[in-house]
């Protein structure tokens, strides 16, 4: 049974274009990066914004953009084929964007390099994303520091680090 899927090539092609825009924008940034002597070796790997996370934010961006390029290109490919049905539910899953944004974004010092900013504009521009998504790169552009990851989860309770001391001196 063939199913009756609506793909608008045109508008996929306007969104991989765009997509591999960005995802050079956000390698060029990650270069950048990387050419100023950031480590992912560092002693900040608990400071969001640090440069362990800022390579890692940067890096989840353009992994993760490069990833969805391929996957937008195989729904293109088989919906050019005239056989869409292969692909079945793929286009509304690729509506609501991909991975590595958001995540990638909490993780990065601010200001964020001009790349980036260019690359996340570049996708909010894009008519093929849901509105889920694009709150996301809105929020990513916005956020006045990185929130990755949050200094808390590092803490220990009192309650805890009280009980832990307490268990060394009764033995």
């Amino acid at each position: 049974m063939k199913r009756d899927i609506d793909i608008d090539i045109d508008q996929l092609v306007t969104a991989m274009q765009a997509v591999d825009e960005a995802g050079r924008l956000f390698e060029e940034a990650l270069a950048t990066y990387e050419s100023r002597g950031l480590k992912r070796t560092s002693d900040d790997f608990k400071v969001a914004g640090g440069s362990v996370q800022t390579l890692q934010g940067a890096e989840e961006m353009a992994m993760g953009t490069r990833k969805f390029l391929a996957e937008l290109a195989l729904i293109l490919g088989y919906a050019t084929a005239g056989i869409e049905d292969r692909v079945a539910a793929r286009p509304a899953v690729a509506r609501a964007g991909f991975t590595g944004i958001s995540g990638g974004g909490a993780r990065m010092a601010r200001p964020l390099l001009d790349p980036t900013l260019r690359g996340l504009r570049l996708l909010l521009g894009v008519d093929f994303f849901e509105p889920a998504f694009k709150a996301e790169i809105e929020e990513v552009v916005r956020a006045e520091k990185a929130t990755y990851p949050d200094p808390a989860t590092f803490r220990i309770r009192a309650s805890a680090a009280d009980a832990a001391a307490s268990v060394g001196r009764t033995r």
